[in-house]
């Protein structure tokens, strides 16, 4: 087979038998056509567009996928740290659990203490209020050095009631004024109270009625007085001002140890 056979082979083969036809009548008017010309790539091609496209593609992909790889490291680190926080939460929720538990146990020992306090504090006032009731004081009996203060007392008593002396030294358990001499409080030349404490309630009880119109009470500018601890003295101070209004609007009122009774309705001070 000849190159001329060949050539035409081929370019049967990549043409249409019409586009041959053609062909050949040019070359029949004198429009050689070189058969021996064989198309050859050349010596330095181009890259297609689709290459670089692709290579292009290779290179976004392959950022993308390192980009994933360090966001899904740094996502399992934060993952870690979650779960210590989750971890440090559980634990002090549990912890505040068990705190709340034994706020709630103190709590309630607390107000157990508290209330057992109180029974003992109204306890303790009451043990003193029932002592007191035995006892008398005497406001204004001038003080003397070296005196018997339990005579002189006693001296008195057997003009308030009519008993003897041998009586009343029976009845009289001590006598003794209150606080240090030349203090303060008796810096004006106030007398210092007395207290009497009766060994039988039933002579105080008639001492204390009768004291109220005695002769000697006036003449030597004496008072007797019921014995109340401080607390009282205090709750009769500011209620003393309701009974005496209660009185003037016709209601009973009455003075208690610590309270007040305004028809038959208890009163404590604020």
């Amino acid at each position: 087979m000849t190159d001329h056979d060949y050539n035409l082979k081929v370019l049967r083969e990549a043409c249409d038998d019409s586009d041959i036809e053609d062909m050949e009548a040019d070359n029949s008017k004198g429009h050689n056509i070189n058969w021996d010309h064989t198309p050859t790539k050349g010596p330095n091609p181009k890259k297609s567009k689709v290459h670089g496209e692709t290579q292009m593609a290779e290179d976004s992909s392959s950022t993308i996928l390192q980009a994933i790889q360090v966001l899904s490291g740094k996502m399992d680190e934060q993952t870690e740290l979650l779960k210590k926080f989750e971890k440090r939460i559980e634990a002090n929720t549990e912890g505040a659990k068990e705190n709340k538990k034994d706020i709630s146990a103190l709590q309630k020992k607390f107000d157990d203490l508290l209330k057992d306090n109180t029974l003992l504090r109204k306890s303790g006032e009451e043990q003193a209020r029932y002592k007191r009731r035995w006892n008398l004081r005497m406001n204004g009996l001038p003080e003397k050095e070296g005196e018997n203060t339990r005579e002189v007392v006693i001296g008195i008593l057997t003009r308030v009631v009519p008993l003897s002396v041998e009586k009343l030294r029976d009845s009289v358990d001590t006598v003794h004024r209150l606080g240090m001499k030349g203090n303060a409080a008796t810096s004006n030349n106030t007398p210092r109270s007395i207290i009497i404490q009766f060994g039988m309630r039933t002579v105080r009880d008639e001492i204390w009625k009768k004291s109220k119109d005695a002769r000697v009470c006036i003449e030597m500018h004496i008072r007797f007085k019921e014995d109340f601890s401080k607390e009282d003295r205090e709750a009769r101070s500011k209620l003393w001002p309701l009974v005496q209004e209660a009185r003037r609007k016709g209601k009973r009122a009455f003075l208690k140890e610590g309270f007040a009774l305004i028809d038959n309705k208890r009163v404590d001070p604020e």
